[in-house]
């Protein structure tokens, strides 16, 4: 794998993000902006400090991957926040948008229903002539609290944390769905929809799901990016990654139980890395922000731990053992009589490794993807880890298995001879 400069690559990543940033700011009306939140308080004047105080700088301060924020301040003493989509011409297509924006508008005010803390959604409009703001736009409550940042919380401040972590997944618990998807505005309470992430779109127009069993959305997702790997829409390690999601394929009957199959599922987050926990100085949980993406999954995967608490290098090593965080979360549910749950978290890494690049992108590096790839096997191993063989000797064993009515990867073997040769 070449080496890249870190700093020069988040320096350049920056660059492309204050870019697209001057592009959405300059198609906003801050006036239309402030009128239609005036509206929506009854008349209540409202103002954008930002606007006052250098507004590149202040929305920089609140500015994520794909959105950013501004307060909206009303003459009352109340503050809001206006979520904004940055414009970025590598993000998909405007239908793609409008469906994951309106599923995070749903996602809110489900949660609203919940005593999950979340952001109450006063008002949204997707961009159209209509919308005079210019662009899609989200009024939403305005919670107090910082990003948590995990990494840098000493271990009675992850404690913390995670008894609240708890209440919340026995809170999520409470609200099962019907089908695996992602929540859709809808005149039914809680109506679930196709998945709002971009990777399981099939056309702009048409995505993944919704899905009353899990193994028809599992199997669905594979099939997906297997044809996307044969249309050379994936064109990382295309052998080794279409092996792999044949793998899964013939792995997917021991993952989807009977009981898990067909649901009940639950509100997952798609992000858990921390940061969409908000805490005060003393760190408890003000909000649990950023919705985008979320989907309705399996209790296994919704109730599995957060990454935040995955021990990182080991889990790409390809390792499957715990963090001391996860087991003492684990411990917690027990301590709550809810072994059920503390058995999904310490089971949870056969989940996690399945569902990891599954309807998302795929590794590009060779031994990274080995030793992810050796990790999931390992996790479902019968007769434990050591009976697994090397990846070399699996990739044989796997090319003649699949290979002799799977015309697909055929063309692919002789695409990677032939280009090895030229090599």
């Amino acid at each position: 794998m070449p080496y890249i400069d870190p700093k020069a690559y988040y320096a350049a990543y920056d660059a492309a993000k204050q870019t697209h940033l001057d592009s959405l700011l300059a198609k906003i009306n801050f006036d239309a902006l402030t009128d239609v939140a005036s509206k929506a308080r009854d008349g209540i004047l409202c103002r954008i400090p930002a606007l006052d105080h250098g507004l590149k700088q202040a929305v920089s301060t609140q500015m994520g991957g794909q959105n950013c924020h501004l307060d909206l301040e009303f003459d009352d003493g109340v503050t809001w926040i206006v979520r904004l989509r940055l414009c970025d011409p590598l993000l998909p297509p405007q239908p793609v948008q409008d469906h994951i924006f309106l599923s995070e508008v749903a996602t809110l005010e489900f949660l609203t229903e919940t005593a999950v803390p979340s952001p109450k959604v006063y008002l949204y409009q997707l961009e159209s002539p209509e919308n005079l703001v210019g662009s899609s736009f989200v009024l939403m409550e305005k919670i107090p609290g910082a990003a948590l940042q995990w990494n840098d919380a000493s271990s009675e401040q992850r404690t913390k944390v995670m008894q609240q972590l708890v209440d919340i997944f026995l809170e999520l618990e409470k609200h099962p769905l019907k089908q695996t998807g992602s929540l859709i505005p809808a005149d039914v309470r809680d109506k679930v929809g196709g998945f709002a992430q971009a990777p399981l779109f099939e056309t702009p127009e048409k995505t993944l799901g919704p899905f009353t069993k899990l193994e028809t959305a599992y199997k669905a997702m594979i099939t997906g990016q297997m044809n996307a790997i044969s249309n050379k829409e994936i064109t990382s390690l295309p052998v080794d990654n279409y092996l792999a999601f044949c793998w899964r394929l013939s792995a997917l009957s021991l993952l989807t139980s009977s009981e898990a199959n067909e649901g009940p599922f639950y509100l997952k987050h798609y992000d858990d890395k921390g940061d969409h926990i908000l805490v005060d100085d003393d760190y408890n949980i003000t909000g649990i922000i950023d919705w985008e993406f979320a989907s309705a999954e399996a209790k296994d995967l919704a109730f599995s731990s957060p990454c935040m608490m995955w021990p990182v290098g080991d889990y790409y090593d390809g390792l499957n053992n715990l963090s001391e965080e996860e087991t003492e979360f684990a411990h917690m549910f027990e301590i709550r009589g809810r072994k059920d749950i503390s058995e999904i978290i310490l089971n949870g890494r056969r989940w996690q490794r399945f569902l990891f690049f599954l309807g998302g992108g795929v590794e590009e590096d060779e031994s990274t993807f080995e030793s992810l790839f050796q990790g999931l096997r390992k996790s479902f191993a019968v007769d434990g880890e050591q009976s697994v063989s090397s990846y070399e000797d699996w990739k044989v064993e796997a090319i003649n298995q699949y290979s002799k009515e799977d015309h697909v990867l055929q063309r692919l073997l002789r695409e990677e001879r032939a280009k090895n040769r030229k090599e």
